[in-house]
C-alpha cells in the first residue's frame, strides 16, 4: 500500500491489487468507501468478484460482467474484468499519479493518470493496442462511495432506465426525477439501474459532510449511464451486506461486453493505436 498527498487530497491505492485506490479523501472527507473491519467471502456464488474485500476504485475492463470475449478469442473474461486482477505499474510525480497494466490476453496496455489541482482531480483514461487487430471493449469506472452519506444526486435525463438486475425497464410515478427515486429507495433494495441515451455527460453527487462533486465526462464516448445501488442489501447474507452506490459512465447499453456488441455500443482499439479520454471531477465544499 502507499500513499500520496496534494493540498487537501489525500489517497491510499494498492498497486499490487488491481490498482485498487482503496482511500480517496478531500480535506479528510472520504468519497470512496473504506477497507472493511472484516471480510469472508459469501456462502453463494455471488460472483468471483466478491470473494475478495469489495471497496474503493477499480477499472473494470474489457467488460463489467463476466462474458465470452467475442471475435474469436477463446478467453472467459473474468468478473469485473481482467484489471482488477492484474499486478499494476505505478509512477508518482508532484501532482500525478499514473497507473499502468498489461493485459495478460490482450495485446492491451491500460493505462489510468490521476492528474491533481486545488479542487479538480482529472481521470485520464489510455487503451493501447499493440496488436494488429481491432479490438472491442468496454471500459467502466468503478468507484464504490458510502450510499448512506449521499444527500443530493444530480442526474441527466434519458430517454428509458433499465433495472439490469430484474431486467425491466422502470415506469416512475408521475414523472418523478430518477435521482429523487434512487434517494426514496428504501434499506433493504439493490439493482444496477441504466440510464439510457443520456442528455448529457453531467451529473454530481452530494455527501453530507459538505462535499459537493460534479462530474464531466465525453457524451459520444458513453450514451449511457450505470447506477449502482445497493442499500444494505447485497450480497444477501448475514454480516455481508454493504450500503454502497456507484455512478458509472457506460459505453453501451449493458455491463456485458457480449451484449453490448450484439446491440451495436461499444468502444473500439484500432490496430497499433491508442484511444484517450478524460473524465473531470469537480469538488466544492459548502
Amino acid at each position: 500500500m502507499k500513499n500520496f498527498h496534494h493540498g487537501k487530497w489525500f489517497l491510499e491505492f494498492m498497486p499490487d491489487d488491481g490498482g485498487r485506490i482503496s482511500v480517496l479523501s478531500y480535506d479528510g472527507i472520504d468519497i470512496l468507501c473504506r477497507r472493511p473491519d472484516a471480510f469472508s467471502a459469501p456462502q453463494k456464488d455471488y460472483g468471483l468478484y466478491e470473494t475478495r474485500p469489495v471497496y474503493g476504485y477499480d477499472d473494470c475492463f474489457p467488460s463489467v460482467d463476466a462474458c465470452k470475449f467475442p471475435s474469436g478469442l477463446k478467453w472467459n473474461v473474468p468478473d469485473h474484468g481482467e484489471l482488477c486482477w492484474l499486478k499494476w505499474d505505478c509512477g508518482e510525480l508532484k501532482n500525478r499519479l499514473e497507473f499502468k497494466a498489461s493485459s495478460k490476453v490482450l495485446p492491451i496496455v491500460f493505462t489510468r493518470r490521476m492528474l491533481f489541482s486545488e479542487n479538480v482531480l482529472t481521470w485520464d483514461f489510455e487503451v493501447q493496442n499493440n496488436g494488429q487487430a481491432s479490438i472491442p471493449f468496454l471500459h467502466v469506472m468503478h468507484p464504490l462511495m458510502p450510499l448512506n452519506a449521499v444527500t443530493g444526486l444530480e442526474l441527466p435525463g434519458s430517454l428509458s432506465v433499465f433495472d439490469e438486475v430484474n431486467k425491466r425497464e422502470i415506469t416512475l410515478p408521475d414523472q418523478m426525477p430518477f435521482a429523487e427515486y434512487l434517494l426514496s429507495l428504501h434499506k433493504g433494495t439493490f439493482s444496477m439501474f441504466i440510464l439510457r441515451n443520456i442528455s448529457s455527460g453531467r451529473m454530481s453527487f452530494s455527501l453530507k459532510k459538505g462535499l459537493k462533486v460534479d462530474i464531466e465526462f465525453p457524451g459520444n464516448i458513453f450514451p449511457c449511464l450505470g447506477i449502482w445501488w445497493n442499500n444494505s442489501e447485497y450480497p444477501d447474507e448475514d454480516g455481508r451486506r454493504r450500503c454502497e452506490c456507484a455512478l458509472e459512465p457506460l459505453p453501451g447499453y449493458s455491463s456485458s461486453l457480449d451484449e453490448c456488441i450484439r446491440e451495436g455500443h461499444f468502444m473500439t482499439a484500432s490496430p497499433e493505436a491508442s484511444l484517450k479520454w478524460k473524465i473531470i471531477w469537480t469538488l466544492k465544499e459548502f
